[in-house]
């Protein structure tokens, strides 16, 4: 009996430990707009490290800066709308943040990350004066996003290294030059994304550069890469409408259920 009563004072002391910790720890949810916050800057600028700030559907004409450990969320997939209006970036994200979810566009640099360990996922960027997504110093995890349409390549790095961070399924189409370029003291991982009609070649690296090509395909870009890479592809990726920015995959695409996962390669998102 005593030792039964130890036993459930020691688990009562644990459930009591873990609660306290979750309570002290655990982040809080804003709302963007609401009473409080009318903007996003706005409701960053009272956020905390570890909170999550919903946006809800609209355009919001404000360059954004994510402060470290903010996870910025469109409630619904591409319908909150950054827009650039012709800033630098349209929005810069600090260490440990999180973006997800949004049309971002209309800036000279989609978004522009040099933090570490950041996340850019299920996002439509597209329309920037220059690179879609730029990142120097640390490689954010970039995937499942829809990156197409700049004035300038896809993804752009610099000095950028893969630990737990990849660039995977993405699709990277109609830029107007590379669909990724890469440079400086770079290694990185390129994986099960649809790289395809950008102006320029799929991907540029500068020869010190030590990337890995995995399950990519590689389409009708302009400047073709001398010699594919094994294990990658180059078919027609089959968009259901990309002239209205449908980038999609139809029911014939030779995409489906070809990546390293099982997944189609290329964006896995549903709009």
């Amino acid at each position: 009996m005593q030792i039964r009563n130890s036993l459930n004072s020691r688990i009562l002391l644990v459930i009591t430990v873990i609660s306290f910790c979750y309570n002290n720890f655990a982040g809080n949810s804003l709302t963007v707009p609401s009473e409080k916050f009318k903007t996003i800057t706005h409701a960053i600028a009272k956020a905390k490290s570890g909170d999550t700030i919903w946006v809800k559907e609209g355009t919001y004409k404000e360059p954004i800066k994510i402060s470290s450990g903010i996870t910025l969320v469109s409630q619904t997939l591409f319908k909150a709308v950054i827009d650039g209006a012709g800033s630098k970036n349209a929005v810069i994200m600090g260490n440990k943040s999180t973006l997800s979810g949004f049309e971002i566009k209309n800036a000279r640099i989609g978004v522009y990350s040099e933090g570490v360990d950041n996340t850019i996922s299920k996002c439509f960027i597209h329309d920037n004066q220059l690179s879609g997504i730029s990142c120097v110093g640390h490689l954010p995890m970039i995937v499942d996003n829809i990156i197409v349409e700049n004035g300038g390549s896809g993804i752009q790095g610099w000095d950028v290294r893969s630990t737990i961070a990849t660039v995977n399924h993405n699709t990277i189409a109609h830029n107007s030059n590379h669909g990724i370029a890469i440079g400086g003291n770079s290694d990185i991982v390129v994986e099960n994304n649809i790289i395809a009609f950008n102006e320029k070649l799929g991907y540029k690296v500068e020869p010190q550069v030590k990337i890995k090509l995995l399950r990519n395909n590689f389409y009708l870009n302009t400047e073709l890469i001398p010699l594919l890479p094994s294990d990658n592809f180059a078919f027609d990726p089959m968009f259901i409408a990309a002239a209205s920015k449908n980038y999609m995959l139809s029911k014939e695409s030779k995409c489906r259920r070809m990546a390293s996962d099982n997944n189609d390669i290329g964006a896995r998102i549903v709009y």
